[in-house]
């Protein structure tokens, strides 16, 4: 009521206001206007006083009430994070936590609901990682590793009559890498492109073997195709409802079933590269991306994926811990591996020698058997998470670019896989600041590329644990793929901003 008064007070006051000032020029006396004017400015300060209170009053209240929807909102947060723990061997879908509060229209409570929906939307992502990726079992696994790296090495599958294989020693392994070898002199670059390529990250890259293109795969779930001595955008479609995580091309013709891509919508693509003859002449852009074959054999997304050229077979790793291997013209499954150490995230091949190398979560490197179901070996001696694997043409080095930055290099004997063999790495190179996303070896081994989160791209030679050099694409970017050309001239780079850099190589 005093409320109701002191309002209606303050528009009496601007009433007596007008009064005085049409005395004052009637009668010649200002007493009037003055003594009016005073009341209504004290009554519009009480007012506005009264106003602010109530107005902080409100929102405390709506604060209090907000708080304590979150205070419940954490509480069922906790008690499902608890549920879940007990009965994390039985759970079949982890606990979507979605908030249901309407949105305030006031800007501060909004920021708060916003604040709750936003840890509901990281604790569920958490949940589902480690449901998906299964990570009691995995640390069980890495604390064996580790265990069984406090002993020597001892080939496995093999019986009491069985001849013993002699391998170097670790240290004499190193001493003869490091042992009177000069690094080559550091490579000259140029940047000949830069391409805004796609509107999310740039996954994977591949340069084909004939220096003629570029084919690039991104989260935004299209693959293109670049004209590598332009830089002009070839053709571009739509590849899977889900992004595209890898891409990979035959080296010996990539026109004909030889382009391939693998996404998270669990879908091996085969692709064909058409060129109209009669608008070749008049259109330079002439080649075409046709879908020739769809593969839906995996049941979990697709993270590795290369081309046994000669072979016409594809290789695919997937999360669904299998690595199945394809007829590249008719699409028919051909072999599928189960490997029981965890979900795979690269994988890489060498056709001449007949193997395929994969890796994943659980730090060590399979090697199994190309065009067969063979298990050939096991690198081991890593217990962080691979992200990249690398083979050198002569297959004697495997690389694999870990999630803790580090690069490990094992170095294969001269026998072949005649017995299962467990192989240490001879080689850690500490050279990246967070994952190692690709790498890639040059022709004759000698040099190893590596691109990283910290947006490095860093040239190494192996034999001397040395860097020669680095490249990046900016300095506010990541990088995600790496791809070299066959004869070494050319080097791409794909960003997490969807930016592609392309250098030329200039000499020593």
């Amino acid at each position: 009521m005093i409320i109701f008064w002191l309002e209606w007070l303050e528009y009496l006051g601007v009433l007596l206001t007008i009064i005085g000032l049409v005395l004052s020029f009637s009668f010649g006396s200002n007493n009037l206007l003055f003594i009016a004017i005073t009341i209504t400015f004290i009554l519009n300060i009480l007012n506005r006083v009264r106003s602010e209170n109530r107005s902080k009053a409100r929102i405390a209240g709506a604060l209090s009430v907000q708080l304590k929807r979150f205070s419940a909102d954490v509480e069922e947060i906790n008690q499902k994070i608890n549920q879940y723990i007990e009965q994390q061997k039985t759970l079949t879908s982890p606990p979507k936590i979605a908030s249901t509060v309407q949105k305030s229209d006031n800007q501060i409570i909004a920021s708060l609901q916003q604040d709750v929906e936003n840890i509901n939307k990281s604790l569920t992502s958490i949940i589902d990682y480690i449901q998906e990726h299964k990570l009691e079992g995995r640390i069980k696994n890495l604390e064996q590793l580790y265990q069984a790296s406090q002993s020597s090495r001892k080939p496995v599958n093999s019986s009491p009559n069985t001849p013993k294989l002699q391998l170097p020693d670790r240290t004499i392994l190193t001493q003869a890498q490091n042992y009177d070898i000069e690094p080559p002199p550091k490579i000259a670059w140029k940047c000949i492109h830069i391409i805004n390529a796609h509107s999310q990250s740039v996954t994977d890259l591949v340069i084909t073997h004939d220096n003629k293109y570029l084919l690039s795969a991104s989260w935004d779930q299209y693959l293109k195709i670049w004209a590598l001595d332009s830089g002009h955008e070839i053709d571009s479609v739509k590849a899977s409802d889900q992004g595209i995580v890898t891409v990979g091309a035959s080296n010996l013709n990539y026109l004909d079933h030889g382009i391939v891509t693998g996404s998270l919508d669990q879908v091996v693509k085969i692709w064909s590269l058409k060129i109209d003859r009669q608008t070749a002449l008049r259109e330079r852009n002439s080649p075409r991306l046709k879908l020739n074959h769809t593969l839906t054999n995996h049941t979990g997304s697709i993270h590795g994926l290369e081309i046994a050229s000669v072979k016409q077979i594809i290789i695919s790793g997937s999360y669904d811990q299998t690595v199945k291997q394809w007829d590249l013209q008719s699409g028919r499954l051909l072999e599928s591996c189960f490997d029981e150490s965890g979900a795979i995230n690269a994988i890489a091949i060498h056709e001449d020698s007949g193997f395929i190398a994969s890796g994943g979560g659980d730090g060590e490197i399979t090697l199994w058997e190309l065009g067969g179901n063979k298990k050939l070996g096991l690198l081991v001696g890593n217990v962080t998470s691979l992200e990249s694997i690398a083979i050198s043409n002569s297959g004697s080095c495997i690389a694999g670019g870990c999630t803790d930055g580090s690069i490990k290099i094992w170095h294969l004997p001269t026998t072949e896989f005649s017995l299962f063999l467990e192989i240490e790495p001879s080689i850690e190179l500490q050279g990246h600041h967070g994952q190692v996303m690709d790498l890639t070896f040059n022709s004759d081994g000698k040099l190893l590329y590596s691109g990283g989160v910290d947006g490095l791209i860093k040239i190494w030679h192996p034999a001397t644990s040395k860097e020669l050099g680095h490249l990046k694409i900016a300095d506010d970017n990541r990088i995600f793929s790496l791809s070299l050309s066959q004869n070494g001239e050319f080097l791409a780079a794909g960003g997490v901003d969807g930016t592609i850099k392309i250098w030329q190589q200039t000499g020593n």
